[in-house]
């Protein structure tokens, strides 16, 4: 039931956090991709324009909650229709509303440039990548296309988010995700 009182929501819990909590419980459980913000909102407590507010969308929502514990096989397991096979606007969607998300893409981008730099962690994290993003894009879509999409994503993450390149760092999110969901196709 939604909240249905005038002002701020009762409790100790922000609302923000509340939403943030379902976000991440339904994660857990495997069936975030399928709540809607009515949902989660009617779950909390409180009114589904909370989740505009803020996050912005449910796609925000979804990629906070994800962020908090994000790896890029969560990435793909979110993209998967319900066939099971990778659904290439999910997972575009997916990636940029991770990387965009204003908490946890500088924390991501400075992962990745850690990674490029050859620490000590980046064969580790690179094994990780191989196995738990690339092999599942070549079970879902064959090698040739698959180093075609990791090339994509892996270039498209470090020209705007890494490298932060005008060509890509200047397009609004709207064109940054068409411009990735193209080059996935």
């Amino acid at each position: 039931m939604v909240n249905k009182r005038p002002g701020r929501p009762r409790g100790h819990a922000t609302a923000r956090q509340r939403l943030m909590d379902a976000a991440q419980r339904h994660f857990d459980a495997g069936d975030l991709a399928s709540v809607s913000s009515r949902e989660l909102a009617a779950e909390t407590g409180v009114s589904h324009t909370l989740v505009n507010y803020h996050f912005g969308s449910r796609d925000g929502l979804v990629a906070a909650a994800i962020a908090l514990r994000v790896a890029p096989h969560d990435v793909i397991a979110l993209s998967r229709d319900s066939h099971g096979r990778i659904d290439v606007d999910r997972l575009a969607h997916g990636v940029l509303a991770v990387w965009e998300d204003p908490e946890h893409g500088a924390r991501l981008a400075g992962s990745a440039r850690q990674l490029a730099s050859g620490s000590g962690s980046s064969e580790a994290i690179s094994d990780y990548i191989q196995n738990s993003v690339f092999e599942p894009l070549v079970d879902d879509f064959g090698r040739a296309r698959a180093h075609r999409m990791a090339t994509a994503i892996v270039g498209f993450l470090f020209g705007r988010y890494v490298l932060a390149l005008p060509m890509f760092a200047n397009l609004s999110r709207d064109d940054a995700g068409n411009l990735l969901l193209s080059m996935l196709r």
